[in-house]
């Protein structure tokens, strides 16, 4: 093919350029190309490689299957939290999740009852990523369960570094694997997933499901059996916010709610759902130390509570009365009484229903929470402390 000659300057002719155009963009394809090729080489050499080592589980006849011997059901927590399972443990807000969770390490690593009710099968350690507490703050909420186990448990402080924990790329999730498998950790805490989704930029509502399954292969990465993420509810919901995968993922399903959501001195209960786990419904109680009670009557035990309110509100009366005598001044009642009316205007959180405390007023009496001292039909009725409780 004849070309046409150059310009008398020396320079291309457009017909030259548009060739020289051509022919570098062929062998830029070619490249391209050839790229393509070793990476899909690449591919299927790994998949080859990988299948190689793959052992493919053996199938059954169903008459067959059907005779096996199975073993019974195990579990880490009994009957609450299946052996290697996933948890998510979610609860209305201000409900105490992270005491929850503080409560939980201190009974795998310790082998103590969960919440005073569940049995703990088998210790482990635990590693626990905190992505809400200040240092400060988690130092306090783990010192006050008084762990004994305490080198059992690893604990990563990471508020304000979330994004960190990317681990829906294998390169990060492989660098995390590394540092908690070190610790010979086996159980691994998340606790809250809300500040990872926000980092990750993950759309609540239907992206959670892959944050999940690389929370899972982080676990078969670092060999850690059981796993426990903490969740909240959605604003006066009584289920986790966001994607259906939520409910879907786990093997057991914690659920902490309480009578008013916006009331964290309501009565809160607690009850499990999942594969070969059914806890209905109980009240959990929460003592002095941040420990927790599960006690599964839920209607005497809502009472209690209350009642315990009414004591704690009534106990100062008595001194009150008897230093407004020593000033000289003359009561209409007998020293360390309060009448309905002055127990209504308390607003003890809970009591009474609707403003009228009298049904919970008589069953306290009745139990002997209280005693009474009624001065007839239309007069008042005045109520005070047994002797023992003053």
């Amino acid at each position: 093919m004849t070309q046409s000659p150059s310009t008398e300057d020396g320079t291309l002719t457009p017909r030259q350029k548009a060739l020289l155009n051509r022919r570098a963009r062929e062998r830029e394809i070619r490249d391209r190309v050839r790229s393509m090729e070793i990476s899909e080489e690449a591919k299927r050499r790994l998949a080859e490689k990988k299948a190689g080592a793959l052992v493919i589980p053996k199938p059954y006849r169903l008459d067959a299957f059907l005779k096996r011997e199975m073993p019974g059901e195990e579990y880490l927590i009994d009957g609450l939290w299946p052996v290697d399972g996933n948890v998510v443990f979610t609860a209305q807000r201000k409900f105490g999740k992270t005491t929850a969770v503080g409560n939980v390490c201190r009974a795998l690593v310790d082998g103590e009852p969960f919440m005073d009710y569940f049995e703990v099968l088998e210790t482990r350690k635990v590693y626990l990523l905190d992505f809400e507490m200040t240092d400060r703050m988690l130092q306090g909420w783990l010192e006050r369960q008084g762990i004994r186990n305490k080198r059992s448990i690893t604990v990563h402080p990471l508020r304000g570094t979330a994004s960190t924990f990317a681990i829906t790329d294998d390169k990060t999730r492989a660098l995390w694997a590394r540092m908690i498998e070190d610790t010979g950790a086996e159980v691994l805490i998340l606790d809250p997933l809300r500040p990872v989704i926000d980092a990750l930029n993950i759309k609540e509502a239907n992206e959670v499901g892959p944050l999940l399954q690389a929370f899972a292969a982080l676990k078969v990465e670092a060999g850690i059996r059981e796993g426990l993420v903490v969740h909240h509810h959605g604003h006066g919901a009584q289920r986790a916010v966001g994607d259906s995968r939520l409910e879907t993922w786990p093997d057991a399903m914690w659920n902490g709610t309480m009578d008013d959501p916006n009331d964290p001195t309501s009565i809160h209960y607690f009850h499990a759902l999942g594969r070969d786990v059914h806890v209905p419904r109980g009240v959990v109680l929460m003592d002095d130390f941040s420990r927790l009670e599960f006690k599964t009557n839920v209607e005497e035990e809502g009472k209690s509570v209350l009642f315990d309110r009414l004591v704690e509100w009534l106990k100062p009366a008595l001194a009150e009365d008897l230093e407004a005598i020593e000033r000289g001044e003359t009561l209409k009642h007998e020293p360390g009484e309060r009448n309905t009316s002055q127990i209504e205007a308390a607003r003890i959180p809970g009591f009474g229903s609707n403003g009228k405390s009298a049904p919970d007023l008589e069953q306290a009496t009745r139990v002997g929470r209280v005693v009474l001292r009624d001065e007839g039909k239309g007069k008042s009725k005045w109520y005070s402390l047994p002797p023992h409780r003053q």
